[in-house]
């Protein structure tokens, strides 16, 4: 598995979890993890043509015995009690958030390894008012683009603005962030007028993510 954003989330995994791979397209990260010895591993998707890949990969690896795969939306028709952790990566956040907007469907849940592809501050304070802590965080650069992967476990937090816009401060994403202010300098160039709100709200994100530059 050569891929930097599913070897980040494999990092996240344990051999000892019981994890749900939600969407898991090609089920990279349930035969990884199957690999590797863990001995609980569904893999689920909403496309029957994902799906059939992800079998036909599974098979491939000769870990049929090992990685269950069921077709289904996000949780619908998994008993999600017999797992402990999911996996749901290269979503966007509103899907992510339907996903996981029933609480009680959760209630066996103790870690959440997230990937979305957009909204991250609203991602984290979602997850933070439904008392989900964010642990750990990595940023990897692929094909030019980044991709943040996150760690939720169980527990209450109060991020700061900072943190809610731009994950847990690290020193080595200095080039993320970097980049960041880049994209912050061009849409700010881009509002004509200085008044308007997009404008005031882009201005005080940027003033956020300045504090974690000065800080590099």
């Amino acid at each position: 598995m050569k891929q930097k954003r599913l070897q980040a989330i494999c990092a996240y995994l344990s051999v000892q979890d019981k994890m749900i791979d939600v969407g898991c397209d090609h089920a990279y990260v349930a035969i990884e993890m199957a690999r590797l010895g863990m001995k609980k591993v569904l893999a689920t998707d909403i496309h029957e043509e994902a799906l059939n890949i992800a079998r036909k990969n599974v098979f491939r690896n000769g870990l049929e015995n090992h990685i269950s795969l069921q077709l289904c939306d996000g949780l619908e028709g998994v008993k999600v009690s017999d797992y402990d952790t999911l996996v749901i990566a290269g979503m966007g956040t509103s899907t992510i958030m339907h996903i996981l907007a029933n609480p009680m469907k959760l209630k066996s849940i103790k870690k959440i390894i997230i990937q979305s592809n957009n909204d991250l501050d609203i991602l984290r304070s979602f997850m933070e008012n439904r008392s989900y802590t964010l642990s750990d965080e990595t940023i990897v650069e692929e094909k030019k683009h980044f991709y943040v992967v996150m760690k939720y476990i169980v527990g209450t937090q109060k991020l700061s603005s900072e943190e809610r816009y731009f994950g847990l401060f690290k020193k080595e994403n200095r080039k993320y962030y970097l980049y960041l202010e880049e994209n912050y300098n061009r849409l700010l160039e881009q509002v004509k007028d200085k008044d308007h709100e997009s404008y005031q709200k882009l201005e005080q994100e940027k003033e956020f993510l300045s504090h974690y530059i000065e800080s590099l």
